[in-house]
């Protein structure tokens, strides 16, 4: 999105909302006039002129803050879909990956759980192992992988999503 369409965006949602209001206290006022039989006429501008004019204005504004929430459930939908699109994309290279370096079902599944960031306690807890068995098969993901430790493995995958550039030259 563009600043300045950004910016009008704004604008017409702040004007449409001081629009609203205007006439909520207009509307109020005349409601209250109405109930203690007042006369609320003024002399440059008739009453039902007024109104008129408040009804009018109002229905602009439903209809700026309409078009506004149909663009921001627009936009909402094109993120969550580029959001599912990628995540989709990281899980095929991470599954390529983990082919490429021959990781055994075990390893793939510890390898994915270094990767949400779990501990080896609680990965040992997860998979009901013990905790050796799972720094033993760190250490092989990490050999196989060609890696230091989990964040080296971590921005192996991470680092071209954050440069916003195409993975691994795919």
């Amino acid at each position: 999105m563009k600043p300045n369409n950004n910016k009008f965006e704004v604008r017409s949602l702040i004007f449409s909302f001081i629009v609203i209001s205007i006439c909520e206290a207009f509307f109020l006022l005349d409601v209250f006039a109405d109930f203690f039989r007042l006369n609320i006429d003024t002399l440059w501008i008739e009453h039902e002129q007024i109104e008129l004019f408040s009804a009018l204005t109002l229905g602009l504004s439903m209809i700026v803050i309409a078009t506004q929430i149909v663009r921001l459930l627009r936009r909402n939908r094109q993120a969550q879909d580029t959001i599912d699109v990628a995540s989709g994309e990281l899980w095929g290279v991470i599954q390529r990956h983990f082919d490429m370096w021959k990781f055994s079902p075990s390893e793939r599944e510890v390898a994915l759980l270094l990767i949400k960031g779990m501990s080896t306690q609680e990965i040992a807890d997860i998979r009901d192992t013990k905790i050796g068995t799972v720094k033993s098969q760190t250490s092989a993901i990490y050999q196989k992988a060609g890696v230091k430790g989990r964040n080296e493995l971590v921005a192996y995958f991470v680092e071209d999503l954050l440069a916003g550039e195409r993975m691994f030259g795919q």
